[in-house]
């Protein structure tokens, strides 16, 4: 089995949107080296108010992720929403898959329900990982036209 944790929190990086974007690509890549070293995948969305992330790997593994996340100063009102153990890995392909909200993925958004604003506490978790799958598929089609138009 493994486990999964989905958590949200609320952003506190200063800044415009480019600072967002920067803050955005560090918090990623830092993910993407730990997750790897720790068999960690998952999935961060990303927008000006909020972090929605889904985490899943080993159990001890997995909270001693989330405990490290929990005390990053670049959010506050850390909140778990749903911690389970699941049969199948959601983001396999994944140490740390992320998606900042933008308008060309806004259709994405309002197939969820979710329009100007995404208030995680108003949301299931389980609408939150279906979000967050289907941004992947947006982000894996986006690369695959990328590819096939190069």
């Amino acid at each position: 089995m493994i486990h999964q944790l989905v958590y949200f929190s609320r952003n506190t990086v200063p800044g415009g949107d480019r600072a967002m974007l920067t803050n955005l690509r560090e918090i990623v890549s830092a993910s993407q080296r730990n997750n790897s070293r720790d068999g960690i995948t998952g999935f961060l969305i990303f927008d000006k108010t909020w972090f929605v992330q889904i985490l899943e790997g080993e159990r001890a593994r997995v909270t001693e992720t989330y405990n490290r996340i929990a005390r990053d100063t670049r959010h506050t009102s850390t909140t778990i929403m749903n911690v389970r153990d699941v049969e199948v890995r959601l983001f396999p392909n994944w140490t740390m898959g992320g998606a900042m909200r933008t308008p060309e993925m806004q259709e994405v958004y309002l197939q969820h329900g979710i329009g100007t604003e995404m208030d995680p506490a108003r949301l299931k978790s389980t609408q939150l990982v279906a979000l967050a799958l289907d941004l992947q598929a947006f982000e894996q089609a986006k690369r695959q036209s990328q590819r096939l138009a190069g």
